[in-house]
C-alpha cells in the first residue's frame, strides 16, 4: 500500500506567493454591494453625517463602506480588516476603491464619531427601514394558531462588559448572570416573523433598565407603521420579565399594541396562585428540560396593581396565565458530618400577561408563543459569533454607539440581500452567522465583460453549485452587476 501511494507524491514540494488576477476571497459580497447601490444605502447613511474629520485619500463614505464590508465578510474586530480586506483589491473595486483603507484609518473614523453622528445614523436607519422594510408584507408576519397574522416586535437587552477604566459612559450594573460589573447595555427592538429586521437599538449605561426604552420603541414602531400602512392593532409586542411591569403594559394598551410579556416578579405570580380557590383547574403541560412538571391555569382578565403605586391609580386589567413548576432535587442533610441526602420539593411560579383573548390564543399557546421569541436570542448570538459585537470597537461611548447603529443597518442590508438575491435558495432563510461565516466566505473570480460582471464560483463547492443552478433557473440573466456565465465550465 505504501508503494502505491508514494507513486503519486512529487519528489520535491516548493511554495511561492503569487497574485491571482480578479480573485476575491468573498465572491458573494458583490450581491451585497448591488443591493446597497439599488437602495442608496451608503448615500443615506452619510448624507447628514457632517463629520469634522480631514479627508486625504479616503472619503467618509469610503471609510463607512469599509466598515460595513468588514462586518459582512466576518471581521470580528478592526484588526481583521488588515488581513481580510486590505489584500482584497477585487472586493475594494466593488466599492469604487483601488484598495481598502488600513484598519488604523477605520479606528480613527470610529473615534471621530460623536453625538451628532449617532443621531444622524439613527435617522438614516429609520429612513432605510421606511423605504425597504419587508414588514409591510403580511406574508412575512407571524401566524397565530387562530389563523390571524400579526407583526411581532421582540424586545430585549444585552450587556456589554468592559474592564477598561477609559471607557466613557459606562456604569456598574447587573450584567447577565454577574452583578456589579462595569459596562454598557444595549436595548434592541427586532421585527420578528420572517421580517427579521432591526427596528431600533440604543447603547446605554450598565445600570439602565430595559423598560426605559419602551416609549421610544413604540414611537419608532408607529413611524414605521405609518410609512408601511401597518395598523397598531396588527402588531404584537413580546418581551421577558423586565418588560412585564404594569407601567409597560399600560404603555402598550395606550398605544393599542397587542402584547405578550412575562410578569415582572415571581412574587406576584405566587400571590396570585395562593389566592386561587382549591377548586381551580390546573392543566398539566409536561416537563421541562430539568424534569420539573409544568402546570398551567388561565385566570382570565384580572385587575393588577403595583405596591408602590398611589391608591388613586386605577389597576391594569389584563389576561393572566399562571405557570407553576414542580420539581425535586437531592441535597445533603444540613449539619456537620452528614453524608446522607434528602429529596426536596421545589415549586416556582411564573405569570404571563397578554391582551389576546382565550378564543384567539389558548392557554397552552400563550407559553408557546412567548417561547417563540427566539428572534432576539439568535440575533445576539449572531452579533457575538459573526460580528464580534461582544467587545468594544472604541472606548469612546459615542463612537461605540455610532458603530452599533452601523452594525444594525448592516444587518438589515444583509436581510434585504437575502430576500432579493437568494430568493428560492437555502440561503434565503439562513441565520446571520451562517450567512457571514460561510456564504460570504466563498471565494470567486470576477471578470468584467461586455458591461456585466461574471462571477466564477468554485465548482467543487456544493453550495456554490446549488446557488448558481437556482439563479439560472430563475433568470436567463441576473441584473447587473451579477450574472452567471452559463458558457463557462466552472459555473455549474
Amino acid at each position: 500500500m505504501s508503494e502505491a501511494v508514494s507513486g503519486y507524491l512529487p519528489s520535491q514540494v516548493s511554495f511561492e506567493i503569487a497574485r491571482r488576477p480578479n480573485e476575491t476571497t468573498s465572491g458573494l459580497l458583490v450581491l451585497v454591494t448591488q443591493t446597497a447601490q439599488e437602495i442608496g444605502f451608503f448615500e443615506t447613511l452619510t448624507r447628514d453625517l457632517n463629520l469634522r474629520m480631514k479627508v486625504v485619500r479616503y472619503s467618509h463614505q469610503n471609510k463607512l463602506a469599509t466598515l460595513v464590508a468588514s462586518l459582512v465578510v466576518g471581521c470580528r474586530n478592526t484588526l481583521d480588516i488588515q488581513t481580510k480586506l486590505v489584500p482584497d483589491v477585487v472586493a475594494a473595486g466593488q466599492f469604487g476603491m483601488a484598495r481598502f483603507p488600513d484598519q488604523s484609518q477605520i479606528n480613527s473614523f470610529i473615534r471621530a464619531l460623536g453625538t451628532d453622528q449617532v443621531t444622524a445614523l439613527e435617522k438614516a436607519h429609520q429612513q432605510l427601514l421606511n423605504k425597504n422594510s419587508r414588514a409591510g408584507d403580511r406574508a412575512n408576519w407571524l401566524e397565530l394558531p387562530s389563523g390571524r397574522r400579526v407583526l411581532p416586535l421582540d424586545l430585549d437587552q444585552t450587556p456589554l462588559v468592559t474592564r477598561s477604566t477609559r471607557a466613557t459612559g459606562v456604569a456598574k450594573g447587573h450584567m447577565g448572570r454577574k452583578r456589579g460589573q462595569v459596562g454598557y447595555k444595549k436595548s434592541v427592538a427586532l421585527l420578528g416573523g420572517d421580517v427579521r429586521e432591526v427596528l431600533w437599538q440604543r447603547l446605554e449605561p450598565g445600570n439602565t433598565h430595559g423598560q426605559e426604552a419602551l416609549p421610544i420603541v413604540l414611537e419608532r414602531l408607529a413611524a414605521l407603521g405609518e410609512a408601511l400602512g401597518v395598523r397598531a392593532e396588527d402588531t404584537l409586542v413580546r418581551g421577558d420579565s423586565q418588560y412585564g411591569a404594569l407601567e409597560a403594559v399600560r404603555q402598550c394598551q395606550a398605544a393599542r399594541r397587542h402584547y405578550l410579556v412575562k410578569g415582572y416578579t415571581p412574587l406576584t405570580a405566587r400571590k396570585l396562585a395562593d389566592s386561587l380557590p382549591e377548586t381551580a383547574v390546573w392543566t398539566f403541560r409536561g416537563k421541562d428540560s430539568n424534569g420539573s412538571s409544568l402546570w398551567l391555569t388561565d385566570l382570565g382578565e384580572v385587575p393588577l396593581s403595583a405596591d408602590h403605586e398611589p391608591a388613586d391609580v386605577p389597576p391594569v386589567r389584563t389576561r393572566v396565565v399562571l405557570l407553576v413548576r414542580v420539581g425535586f432535587h437531592k441535597r445533603r442533610k444540613r449539619g456537620k458530618g452528614w453524608r446522607e441526602t434528602v429529596t426536596e420539593k421545589v415549586v416556582s411560579h411564573e405569570h404571563y400577561l397578554t391582551d389576546l383573548s382565550a378564543e384567539e390564543l389558548r392557554m397552552e399557546e400563550v407559553i408557546a408563543l412567548y417561547n417563540g421569541r427566539e428572534t432576539e436570542e439568535s440575533f445576539f448570538r449572531a452579533e457575538q459569533d459573526a460580528f464580534g459585537a461582544d467587545h468594544l470597537r472604541t472606548y469612546k461611548g459615542e463612537g461605540e454607539a455610532a458603530f452599533l447603529w452601523i452594525l444594525a443597518s448592516t444587518v438589515n442590508l444583509l436581510r434585504w440581500t437575502q430576500a432579493r438575491r437568494f430568493q428560492g435558495t437555502e440561503i434565503e432563510r439562513a441565520g446571520l452567522t451562517k450567512l457571514v461565516t460561510q456564504v460570504m466566505q466563498i471565494p470567486a473570480t470576477i471578470i468584467e465583460q461586455a458591461g456585466r460582471w461574471i462571477v466564477l464560483l468554485p465548482e467543487t463547492l456544493r453550495l456554490a453549485r446549488h446557488l448558481v443552478n437556482a439563479w439560472i433557473e430563475r433568470y436567463h440573466q441576473l441584473p447587473l452587476p451579477f450574472a452567471p456565465d452559463t458558457t463557462a465550465p466552472n459555473t455549474t
